[in-house]
């Protein structure tokens, strides 16, 4: 029988957390589904600690070495049968009705390609949540600015993915979320944020030195999914300056007025190309001004 959604995870060495997140999924209050756990290649306890898992829904694999999160996205969605592709990070937890409400929803809106929600961040390094859209053409926009969607709260349509041939680029190591989104909009996917908080979001306490690598990598692909959507309205010079006034937004330590400049620079040249933001950008500003995006 084939299942409503195919729920994807991958993880590596998570033995002390993973079965937090894994119980969520399977203690949802909609049952029909498959659940695609990728063991990438752990050397703690992870895949005895899978292993002791009987329940039938799961479809457990084992990379023999470490292959990357990107790269395992990308094997599961091809593996998956079900009418909806969900995600969840292995240190995420969903709330109990998260999948009732978005298949609720998603079947309500056959136009929406991509559903997230509002998330409950914790841990030891908590910061408040960058998820607060739920418009559509709120996103779009904000698309061209930053990522303003959580990974661990995304369901889709594999119908639509597969007639445009998405997945998940093995070459966005560390942003193939946002580049996932990106190739939905710009195959006119609608895509949307349920404003109901259904996924606790994780935020670990490490040191620097451990993830530098990997951030230093996570804000060159995000800056290349960016430039690759702000380059369809801006020619090269805006593209130069735009890049400049904008750069790591929407992080601490930026200057608004250089922000708002490069939002009104955007929305001109989109205005100039038929696409009219006036109304979104002026609202993505005053929340600016408001320090919305202080996190």
């Amino acid at each position: 029988m084939i299942p409503t959604i195919s729920v994807i995870m991958s993880t590596h060495n998570r033995a002390d957390i993973l079965s937090e997140s894994i119980d969520a999924i399977l203690n949802q209050t909609y049952k029909d589904y498959e659940f695609i756990i990728i063991n990438d290649g752990s050397t703690d306890s992870t895949q005895e600690i899978l292993e002791r898992y009987s329940d039938s829904r799961i479809k457990l694999f084992s990379n023999k070495k470490n292959c990357g999160c990107t790269f395992n996205y990308h094997n599961a969605q091809n593996i998956a049968k079900g009418k909806y592709i969900a995600h969840i990070d292995d240190d995420d937890i969903s709330l109990p009705e998260r999948f009732e409400k978005q298949i609720n929803y998603m079947e309500q809106n056959p136009d929406v390609v991509l559903l997230g929600t509002f998330i409950e961040t914790f841990g030891e390094n908590q910061r408040p949540s960058w998820v607060f859209y739920t418009e559509p053409e709120k996103l779009y926009f904000a698309m061209h600015i930053y990522n303003p969607i959580c990974h661990s709260s995304v369901m889709y349509r594999k119908s639509f993915i597969e007639k445009h041939a998405i997945n998940y680029d093995l070459t966005k190591r560390c942003s193939q979320d946002y580049d996932l989104y990106k190739q939905i909009i710009l195959k006119n996917g609608k895509i949307t944020n349920l404003d109901e908080i259904l996924v606790r979001y994780r935020m670990h306490k490490v040191r620097l030195t451990d993830i530098k690598q990997t951030q230093d990598i996570q804000i060159f692909k995000a800056e290349e999914i960016k430039k690759e959507l702000i380059s369809r309205f801006l020619d090269e010079d805006e593209l130069k300056e735009y890049e400049i006034l904008i750069k790591d937004f929407p992080f601490n330590n930026y200057d608004k007025e250089s922000v708002i400049k490069a939002i009104e620079m955007l929305s001109a040249a989109m205005e100039r190309k038929g696409y009219d933001y006036r109304k979104v950008s002026k609202e993505i500003i005053l929340d600016i001004e408001n320090n919305k995006f202080q996190f």
